[in-house]
Protein backbone atom coordinates (compact mmCIF):
# COMPACT_ATOMS: atom_id res chain seq x y z
CA UNK A 1 0.00 0.00 0.00
CA UNK A 2 1.46 3.36 -0.98
CA UNK A 3 1.69 6.23 1.76
CA UNK A 4 -0.70 9.07 1.88
CA UNK A 5 0.82 12.64 -0.68
CA UNK A 6 1.82 14.56 2.44
CA UNK A 7 -0.79 17.37 3.45
CA UNK A 8 1.02 20.02 6.08
CA UNK A 9 -2.93 21.26 6.69
CA UNK A 10 -3.61 17.82 7.70
CA UNK A 11 -0.71 16.54 9.97
CA UNK A 12 -1.27 20.23 11.93
CA UNK A 13 -5.37 19.78 12.49
CA UNK A 14 -4.92 16.24 13.87
CA UNK A 15 -2.32 17.23 15.84
CA UNK A 16 -4.63 20.40 17.24
CA UNK A 17 -7.24 18.09 17.58
CA UNK A 18 -4.94 15.03 19.82
CA UNK A 19 -3.16 17.98 21.69
CA UNK A 20 -5.08 20.83 21.97
CA UNK A 21 -2.88 24.48 22.23
CA UNK A 22 -1.96 25.34 25.70
CA UNK A 23 0.58 27.50 28.19
CA UNK A 24 1.78 24.23 29.86
CA UNK A 25 5.86 23.37 29.04
CA UNK A 26 7.21 20.16 29.34
CA UNK A 27 10.95 18.81 30.06
CA UNK A 28 14.29 20.35 30.78
CA UNK A 29 14.11 22.76 28.28
CA UNK A 30 11.17 24.01 28.82
CA UNK A 31 8.92 23.18 25.34
CA UNK A 32 5.14 23.24 24.26
CA UNK A 33 3.84 19.69 23.30
CA UNK A 34 3.68 20.74 19.68
CA UNK A 35 6.36 22.51 18.33
CA UNK A 36 6.66 23.83 14.51
CA UNK A 37 9.07 25.55 12.71
CA UNK A 38 7.92 29.01 12.59
CA UNK A 39 7.65 28.74 16.56
CA UNK A 40 10.64 30.41 18.88
CA UNK A 41 11.21 27.37 20.63
CA UNK A 42 12.18 25.09 17.50
CA UNK A 43 15.76 25.78 17.80
CA UNK A 44 15.29 24.39 21.19
CA UNK A 45 13.05 21.58 20.37
CA UNK A 46 15.32 20.12 17.30
CA UNK A 47 18.20 19.78 19.54
CA UNK A 48 19.98 16.88 18.96
CA UNK A 49 23.82 15.82 19.75
CA UNK A 50 24.54 14.74 16.25
CA UNK A 51 23.22 15.87 12.60
CA UNK A 52 21.51 19.32 11.22
CA UNK A 53 17.89 18.29 10.58
CA UNK A 54 14.58 20.24 9.95
CA UNK A 55 11.90 18.28 11.22
CA UNK A 56 8.11 18.85 9.97
CA UNK A 57 7.39 19.15 13.99
CA UNK A 58 8.33 18.00 17.22
CA UNK A 59 6.08 16.10 19.95
CA UNK A 60 7.00 16.09 23.61
CA UNK A 61 5.45 12.73 24.06
CA UNK A 62 4.36 12.22 27.81
CA UNK A 63 2.41 8.80 27.75
CA UNK A 64 1.77 5.87 25.42
CA UNK A 65 -1.33 7.56 23.85
CA UNK A 66 0.30 10.75 23.13
CA UNK A 67 3.12 8.57 21.21
CA UNK A 68 -0.04 6.69 19.51
CA UNK A 69 -1.84 9.97 18.61
CA UNK A 70 1.14 11.26 17.50
CA UNK A 71 1.56 7.97 15.05
CA UNK A 72 -2.08 8.23 13.97
CA UNK A 73 -1.30 12.00 13.11
CA UNK A 74 1.76 11.42 10.99
CA UNK A 75 0.74 7.76 9.19
CA UNK A 76 -2.70 9.89 8.36
CA UNK A 77 -1.26 12.83 6.74
CA UNK A 78 1.79 11.05 4.93
CA UNK A 79 4.60 12.16 6.98
CA UNK A 80 7.24 9.78 8.19
CA UNK A 81 8.66 9.45 12.14
CA UNK A 82 11.76 9.62 13.83
CA UNK A 83 11.39 8.45 17.49
CA UNK A 84 13.50 10.54 19.51
CA UNK A 85 14.62 9.57 23.38
CA UNK A 86 17.83 11.71 24.02
CA UNK A 87 19.08 12.82 20.70
CA UNK A 88 22.52 11.18 20.42
CA UNK A 89 22.13 8.74 17.51
CA UNK A 90 25.04 9.11 15.70
CA UNK A 91 23.43 8.00 12.10
CA UNK A 92 21.57 11.54 13.16
CA UNK A 93 17.87 9.44 13.18
CA UNK A 94 16.90 10.95 16.17
CA UNK A 95 16.03 13.89 13.78
CA UNK A 96 15.22 14.16 10.24
CA UNK A 97 14.55 16.59 7.42
CA UNK A 98 10.80 16.81 7.28
CA UNK A 99 9.84 14.37 9.57
CA UNK A 100 7.04 13.93 12.23
CA UNK A 101 9.65 13.84 15.46
CA UNK A 102 8.42 12.34 18.52
CA UNK A 103 10.35 12.54 21.84
CA UNK A 104 9.77 10.28 24.27
CA UNK A 105 12.42 11.81 26.76
CA UNK A 106 9.02 12.81 29.07
CA UNK A 107 7.98 9.19 28.97
CA UNK A 108 11.43 7.92 31.57
CA UNK A 109 9.57 7.76 35.19
CA UNK A 110 12.00 6.31 37.94
CA UNK A 111 8.64 6.13 40.18
CA UNK A 112 6.80 4.14 38.06
CA UNK A 113 9.46 1.57 37.19
CA UNK A 114 8.29 -2.14 37.97
CA UNK A 115 11.49 -4.15 39.40
CA UNK A 116 11.43 -7.91 40.01
CA UNK A 117 13.48 -9.49 42.17
CA UNK A 118 13.17 -13.13 39.80
CA UNK A 119 16.03 -15.15 39.56
CA UNK A 120 17.66 -17.47 37.08
CA UNK A 121 20.63 -18.38 34.55
CA UNK A 122 22.06 -16.29 32.42
CA UNK A 123 24.48 -16.31 29.84
CA UNK A 124 28.18 -17.34 31.58
CA UNK A 125 28.41 -21.08 33.25
CA UNK A 126 26.97 -20.52 36.73
CA UNK A 127 26.10 -16.87 36.17
CA UNK A 128 22.23 -15.72 37.11
CA UNK A 129 20.26 -13.00 37.11
CA UNK A 130 18.41 -11.05 39.72
CA UNK A 131 16.10 -9.10 38.63
CA UNK A 132 14.23 -7.34 36.47
CA UNK A 133 13.06 -3.74 35.56
CA UNK A 134 10.19 -2.41 33.11
CA UNK A 135 10.99 0.94 32.16
CA UNK A 136 10.30 4.08 30.12
CA UNK A 137 12.04 3.97 26.70
CA UNK A 138 13.12 7.96 26.96
CA UNK A 139 15.71 6.85 29.95
CA UNK A 140 19.06 7.26 30.23
CA UNK A 141 22.22 5.72 31.07
CA UNK A 142 22.61 7.87 34.20
CA UNK A 143 18.52 7.13 35.41
CA UNK A 144 19.33 3.15 35.29
CA UNK A 145 22.27 3.26 37.05
CA UNK A 146 20.86 4.98 39.70
CA UNK A 147 17.91 3.34 39.63
CA UNK A 148 18.92 0.03 39.96
CA UNK A 149 21.43 1.18 42.61
CA UNK A 150 18.76 2.64 44.95
CA UNK A 151 16.47 -1.19 44.42
CA UNK A 152 19.22 -3.42 45.02
CA UNK A 153 21.90 -3.69 48.25
CA UNK A 154 25.05 -3.04 47.71
CA UNK A 155 25.93 -6.86 48.45
CA UNK A 156 24.00 -8.06 45.77
CA UNK A 157 25.98 -7.11 43.13
CA UNK A 158 23.37 -5.84 40.66
CA UNK A 159 24.35 -4.95 37.44
CA UNK A 160 22.26 -2.80 34.81
CA UNK A 161 24.32 -2.77 31.35
CA UNK A 162 24.47 1.37 30.71
CA UNK A 163 27.66 3.10 28.63
CA UNK A 164 29.80 5.74 29.66
CA UNK A 165 28.17 9.00 28.48
CA UNK A 166 25.61 10.14 30.80
CA UNK A 167 23.17 11.20 28.83
CA UNK A 168 22.62 8.91 26.38
CA UNK A 169 19.55 7.49 25.79
CA UNK A 170 19.05 3.39 26.65
CA UNK A 171 16.75 3.13 23.71
CA UNK A 172 19.41 4.08 21.50
CA UNK A 173 22.09 2.11 23.55
CA UNK A 174 20.33 -1.46 23.97
CA UNK A 175 18.85 -1.68 20.65
CA UNK A 176 22.25 -0.63 18.80
CA UNK A 177 24.11 -3.62 20.65
CA UNK A 178 25.12 -1.45 23.54
CA UNK A 179 29.08 -1.64 24.58
CA UNK A 180 29.89 -0.69 28.14
CA UNK A 181 32.19 -1.71 31.19
CA UNK A 182 30.33 -4.48 32.32
CA UNK A 183 29.51 -5.54 28.98
CA UNK A 184 31.82 -8.04 29.06
CA UNK A 185 29.77 -10.23 32.20
CA UNK A 186 26.43 -9.34 31.65
CA UNK A 187 26.70 -9.55 27.88
CA UNK A 188 25.38 -7.06 25.02
CA UNK A 189 23.15 -4.35 26.06
CA UNK A 190 20.80 -6.09 23.27
CA UNK A 191 21.31 -9.42 25.16
CA UNK A 192 19.84 -8.06 28.27
CA UNK A 193 16.34 -6.86 26.88
CA UNK A 194 13.65 -9.18 27.72
CA UNK A 195 10.74 -7.50 26.26
CA UNK A 196 9.76 -4.40 24.38
CA UNK A 197 6.30 -2.46 24.25
CA UNK A 198 5.76 -0.22 20.84
CA UNK A 199 2.84 1.63 18.93
CA UNK A 200 3.15 0.38 14.69
CA UNK A 201 1.47 1.41 12.31
CA UNK A 202 -0.37 -1.45 11.21
CA UNK A 203 -1.61 0.26 7.48
CA UNK A 204 -4.80 0.90 8.88
CA UNK A 205 -4.30 2.40 12.23
CA UNK A 206 -2.26 3.15 14.97
CA UNK A 207 -1.70 -0.05 17.23
CA UNK A 208 0.47 -1.23 20.96
CA UNK A 209 2.06 -4.25 20.88
CA UNK A 210 4.04 -6.77 23.24
CA UNK A 211 6.80 -8.03 21.77
CA UNK A 212 9.04 -10.86 22.98
CA UNK A 213 11.03 -14.26 22.59
CA UNK A 214 7.49 -15.83 21.91
CA UNK A 215 4.88 -13.13 21.30
CA UNK A 216 5.52 -10.98 17.90
CA UNK A 217 9.43 -12.28 18.07
CA UNK A 218 10.08 -11.42 14.75
CA UNK A 219 9.42 -7.60 15.78
CA UNK A 220 11.46 -8.28 18.77
CA UNK A 221 14.33 -10.00 17.38
CA UNK A 222 14.70 -7.17 14.33
CA UNK A 223 14.85 -4.96 17.13
CA UNK A 224 17.80 -5.97 18.75
CA UNK A 225 21.20 -5.02 17.09
CA UNK A 226 19.29 -3.21 14.54
CA UNK A 227 18.81 -0.03 16.46
CA UNK A 228 15.17 -0.49 16.37
CA UNK A 229 13.02 1.76 13.74
CA UNK A 230 9.99 -0.88 13.29
CA UNK A 231 7.57 0.94 15.82
CA UNK A 232 8.07 3.60 18.81
CA UNK A 233 9.05 1.95 21.29
CA UNK A 234 7.33 3.16 24.71
CA UNK A 235 8.60 0.67 27.62
CA UNK A 236 11.72 -1.62 27.89
CA UNK A 237 12.35 -5.12 29.90
CA UNK A 238 15.84 -5.67 30.93
CA UNK A 239 17.46 -7.99 33.46
CA UNK A 240 19.65 -7.11 36.41
CA UNK A 241 22.80 -9.37 36.19
CA UNK A 242 24.96 -10.34 38.91
CA UNK A 243 28.13 -9.87 39.49
CA UNK A 244 31.09 -12.40 40.00
CA UNK A 245 30.77 -14.43 43.35
CA UNK A 246 33.67 -12.81 45.73
CA UNK A 247 36.67 -15.35 46.34
CA UNK A 248 36.24 -17.90 48.61
CA UNK A 249 37.88 -15.61 51.57
CA UNK A 250 36.30 -12.25 51.17
CA UNK A 251 33.25 -11.51 53.07
CA UNK A 252 31.57 -9.39 50.56
CA UNK A 253 31.63 -8.16 46.32
CA UNK A 254 34.21 -5.45 45.43
CA UNK A 255 34.04 -3.46 42.34
CA UNK A 256 37.19 -1.39 41.41
CA UNK A 257 37.50 1.73 39.05
CA UNK A 258 40.67 1.12 37.44
CA UNK A 259 42.84 4.74 36.92
CA UNK A 260 44.92 5.53 34.09
CA UNK A 261 46.67 1.83 34.41
CA UNK A 262 49.89 2.27 31.86
CA UNK A 263 52.22 -0.07 29.89
CA UNK A 264 55.40 1.74 28.62
CA UNK A 265 57.21 0.54 25.72
CA UNK A 266 60.92 -0.21 25.58
CA UNK A 267 61.59 -0.34 22.26
CA UNK A 268 59.31 -2.53 19.74
CA UNK A 269 59.57 -5.80 20.90
CA UNK A 270 58.41 -4.11 24.79
CA UNK A 271 55.35 -2.73 22.66
CA UNK A 272 54.89 -6.25 20.39
CA UNK A 273 55.00 -7.78 24.07
CA UNK A 274 52.51 -5.47 25.41
CA UNK A 275 49.83 -5.62 23.19
CA UNK A 276 49.56 -9.21 22.67
CA UNK A 277 49.53 -10.16 26.10
CA UNK A 278 46.42 -7.74 26.51
CA UNK A 279 44.92 -9.40 22.96
CA UNK A 280 45.62 -12.74 24.57
CA UNK A 281 43.86 -11.70 27.81
CA UNK A 282 40.31 -10.69 26.40
CA UNK A 283 40.45 -13.15 23.69
CA UNK A 284 42.07 -16.74 25.09
CA UNK A 285 41.61 -15.89 28.80
CA UNK A 286 37.69 -15.43 29.02
CA UNK A 287 37.01 -16.76 32.41
CA UNK A 288 39.03 -14.05 34.02
CA UNK A 289 38.82 -11.27 31.45
CA UNK A 290 35.01 -10.70 31.53
CA UNK A 291 35.20 -9.26 34.72
CA UNK A 292 37.37 -5.66 32.97
CA UNK A 293 35.74 -3.83 30.65
CA UNK A 294 36.07 0.29 29.42
CA UNK A 295 38.43 1.99 27.22
CA UNK A 296 41.68 2.61 26.54
CA UNK A 297 44.33 5.10 24.49
CA UNK A 298 47.35 4.11 22.28
CA UNK A 299 50.18 6.35 22.37
CA UNK A 300 53.57 6.13 20.57
CA UNK A 301 55.13 5.70 23.87
CA UNK A 302 52.50 3.51 26.08
CA UNK A 303 48.85 2.10 26.20
CA UNK A 304 46.32 3.08 28.83
CA UNK A 305 43.60 1.48 30.43
CA UNK A 306 40.56 3.29 32.48
CA UNK A 307 37.60 1.06 33.49
CA UNK A 308 35.72 -1.23 36.35
CA UNK A 309 37.11 -4.29 37.35
CA UNK A 310 34.25 -6.79 39.17
CA UNK A 311 36.25 -8.14 41.87
CA UNK A 312 38.70 -6.75 44.58
CA UNK A 313 42.05 -5.18 44.69
CA UNK A 314 43.80 -8.68 45.42
CA UNK A 315 42.20 -10.16 42.69
CA UNK A 316 43.08 -8.11 40.07
CA UNK A 317 46.90 -8.02 40.83
CA UNK A 318 46.87 -11.77 40.62
CA UNK A 319 44.64 -11.92 37.37
CA UNK A 320 46.55 -8.77 35.58
CA UNK A 321 49.81 -9.65 36.85
CA UNK A 322 50.15 -13.49 36.02
CA UNK A 323 49.07 -12.19 32.42
CA UNK A 324 51.29 -9.96 31.92
CA UNK A 325 49.44 -6.69 32.16
CA UNK A 326 51.03 -5.30 35.02
CA UNK A 327 54.69 -3.90 34.10
CA UNK A 328 57.45 -3.68 36.98
CA UNK A 329 58.54 -0.37 35.97
CA UNK A 330 61.79 0.80 38.58
CA UNK A 331 60.76 3.03 41.24
CA UNK A 332 63.95 5.62 39.90
CA UNK A 333 61.36 6.22 37.32
CA UNK A 334 59.25 7.83 39.41
CA UNK A 335 56.19 5.79 38.58
CA UNK A 336 54.47 3.79 42.07
CA UNK A 337 51.29 2.04 42.21
CA UNK A 338 48.42 3.53 43.94
CA UNK A 339 45.62 1.81 45.62
CA UNK A 340 42.45 3.46 47.90
CA UNK A 341 39.40 2.46 48.91
CA UNK A 342 35.98 3.52 50.32
CA UNK A 343 34.29 1.25 52.79
CA UNK A 344 30.48 1.51 53.54
CA UNK A 345 31.56 3.30 56.87
CA UNK A 346 33.56 5.97 55.27
CA UNK A 347 32.79 9.57 54.54
CA UNK A 348 35.72 9.91 51.95
CA UNK A 349 38.31 7.57 49.70
CA UNK A 350 41.19 6.23 51.81
CA UNK A 351 44.77 5.82 50.96
CA UNK A 352 45.77 2.35 51.75
CA UNK A 353 49.46 2.52 49.73
CA UNK A 354 51.23 4.57 47.67
CA UNK A 355 54.09 2.61 46.76
CA UNK A 356 54.47 1.26 50.21
CA UNK A 357 52.27 -0.29 53.09
CA UNK A 358 50.07 -3.17 52.18
CA UNK A 359 50.86 -2.83 48.29
CA UNK A 360 54.95 -3.08 48.32
CA UNK A 361 54.74 -6.82 46.99
CA UNK A 362 52.83 -6.20 44.27
CA UNK A 363 54.39 -5.34 40.90
CA UNK A 364 55.17 -1.21 40.98
CA UNK A 365 53.14 -0.40 38.18
CA UNK A 366 51.83 2.96 36.96
CA UNK A 367 48.30 3.74 37.33
CA UNK A 368 45.73 3.43 40.44
CA UNK A 369 43.37 0.72 41.73
CA UNK A 370 40.26 2.48 43.51
CA UNK A 371 37.95 0.18 45.45
CA UNK A 372 34.51 0.25 45.86
CA UNK A 373 31.50 -1.64 48.21
CA UNK A 374 29.07 -1.16 45.33
CA UNK A 375 28.65 -1.22 41.46
CA UNK A 376 26.93 2.49 41.57
CA UNK A 377 29.64 4.15 43.58
CA UNK A 378 32.15 2.68 41.45
CA UNK A 379 30.36 3.91 38.36
CA UNK A 380 29.55 7.44 39.48
CA UNK A 381 33.12 7.89 40.90
CA UNK A 382 34.54 7.10 37.26
CA UNK A 383 31.57 9.91 35.83
CA UNK A 384 32.93 12.47 38.41
CA UNK A 385 36.75 11.46 37.58
CA UNK A 386 36.19 11.96 34.24
CA UNK A 387 33.97 15.29 34.59
CA UNK A 388 36.25 17.26 32.36
CA UNK A 389 35.06 15.47 29.57
CA UNK A 390 31.80 15.08 30.58
CA UNK A 391 31.72 18.47 31.49
CA UNK A 392 30.62 19.01 26.97
CA UNK A 393 28.09 16.55 27.69
CA UNK A 394 25.99 17.71 30.22
CA UNK A 395 24.00 20.87 30.11
CA UNK A 396 26.42 21.82 33.57
CA UNK A 397 26.62 25.69 34.48
CA UNK A 398 30.59 24.82 35.00
CA UNK A 399 29.56 25.03 38.68
CA UNK A 400 29.56 21.72 39.65
CA UNK A 401 28.27 22.53 43.36
CA UNK A 402 25.85 24.33 42.34
CA UNK A 403 24.21 21.93 39.92
CA UNK A 404 24.36 19.10 42.21
CA UNK A 405 22.89 21.24 45.31
CA UNK A 406 25.58 20.67 47.29
CA UNK A 407 28.09 23.06 49.67
CA UNK A 408 30.95 25.08 47.58
CA UNK A 409 33.64 23.52 50.27
CA UNK A 410 32.89 20.64 47.69
CA UNK A 411 34.42 21.94 44.79
CA UNK A 412 37.48 23.25 43.75
CA UNK A 413 37.97 25.87 41.85
CA UNK A 414 40.05 25.98 38.22
CA UNK A 415 40.05 27.72 34.84
CA UNK A 416 38.42 25.79 31.98
CA UNK A 417 40.53 28.27 29.59
CA UNK A 418 41.43 31.81 29.62
CA UNK A 419 37.80 32.74 29.15
CA UNK A 420 35.85 30.64 31.62
CA UNK A 421 36.59 29.34 35.62
CA UNK A 422 34.74 26.53 36.41
CA UNK A 423 34.22 24.50 40.08
CA UNK A 424 35.00 20.68 39.72
CA UNK A 425 33.68 18.87 42.47
CA UNK A 426 35.77 16.81 44.68
CA UNK A 427 34.99 12.87 43.96
CA UNK A 428 36.67 11.55 46.84
CA UNK A 429 34.12 12.79 48.87
CA UNK A 430 30.74 10.39 49.55
CA UNK A 431 28.36 13.18 49.77
CA UNK A 432 29.34 14.40 46.35
CA UNK A 433 28.96 10.79 45.24
CA UNK A 434 25.47 10.79 46.65
CA UNK A 435 24.55 13.85 45.17
CA UNK A 436 25.54 12.42 41.95
CA UNK A 437 23.28 9.37 42.60
CA UNK A 438 20.45 11.84 42.95
CA UNK A 439 21.21 13.79 40.21
CA UNK A 440 21.30 10.83 38.32
CA UNK A 441 18.77 9.69 39.10
CA UNK A 442 16.64 12.30 38.19
CA UNK A 443 15.91 12.30 34.29
CA UNK A 444 15.00 16.13 34.16
CA UNK A 445 18.54 16.80 35.66
CA UNK A 446 21.46 18.96 33.71
CA UNK A 447 23.28 15.53 33.99
CA UNK A 448 20.30 13.79 31.92
CA UNK A 449 20.89 15.85 29.31
CA UNK A 450 23.46 16.04 26.48
CA UNK A 451 25.51 19.51 25.86
CA UNK A 452 26.99 21.16 24.92
CA UNK A 453 25.79 23.84 27.66
CA UNK A 454 25.26 27.38 26.24
CA UNK A 455 28.61 28.56 28.43
CA UNK A 456 30.38 26.16 26.29
CA UNK A 457 28.88 27.01 22.96
CA UNK A 458 29.65 30.50 23.97
CA UNK A 459 33.56 30.11 24.13
CA UNK A 460 33.25 28.53 20.96
CA UNK A 461 31.86 30.95 18.88
CA UNK A 462 34.45 33.67 21.04
CA UNK A 463 37.65 31.12 20.23
CA UNK A 464 36.43 30.33 16.36
CA UNK A 465 36.03 26.73 17.43
CA UNK A 466 32.79 26.84 15.49
CA UNK A 467 32.37 29.42 12.98
CA UNK A 468 28.98 31.11 13.85
CA UNK A 469 28.08 33.94 15.08
CA UNK A 470 25.79 33.79 18.01
CA UNK A 471 24.06 30.47 19.67
CA UNK A 472 20.96 30.96 17.91
CA UNK A 473 22.37 29.92 14.52
CA UNK A 474 24.55 27.03 15.49
CA UNK A 475 23.59 23.58 14.05
CA UNK A 476 21.26 21.18 16.41
CA UNK A 477 25.33 18.71 16.79
CA UNK A 478 26.01 21.76 18.37
CA UNK A 479 22.70 22.46 20.90
CA UNK A 480 21.29 25.22 18.73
Amino acid sequence: MCSPPRSLYELRTCLEQSFPPSDERYGYFNLPKVVYPADPDFSSARRTDYGNAQPAVVVMAETADDVRNAVTCAAEAGYRISPRGRGHSYQTLSNSNGYVVIDCSLLCKPEEFVFSHEEGDWILEGQKYIGTVYSGSGCTNAVMLAATAKEFAPEEGALFATGTCPSVGITGYLLGGGSGDVTPSTGWGSDDVLELRAVIWNGTNAEYITANKEENADFFWASLGGGGGLGVITDIKTAIVQSPEPLPHEDRRKFLYIQNLEFHYFGEESKREGLESFRRFLYEKTEESHKFGGGGFLHSESFRLNGIYLGSADEFIESFGKNGLLQDIPPVLGYHTIYRKMTSEADTLEDVCDGTGPCQDWPNFHGAIIEFESYGEAMLYKLCDQVAVVMGRTQTSGDWCKDLKISPDNCVSGKYDEHFSHKLPICEKRGVLDAFLEAAYDPESFFNHGGPPEWWLDLAIKDGRVPYKDTDDLPTSLGG
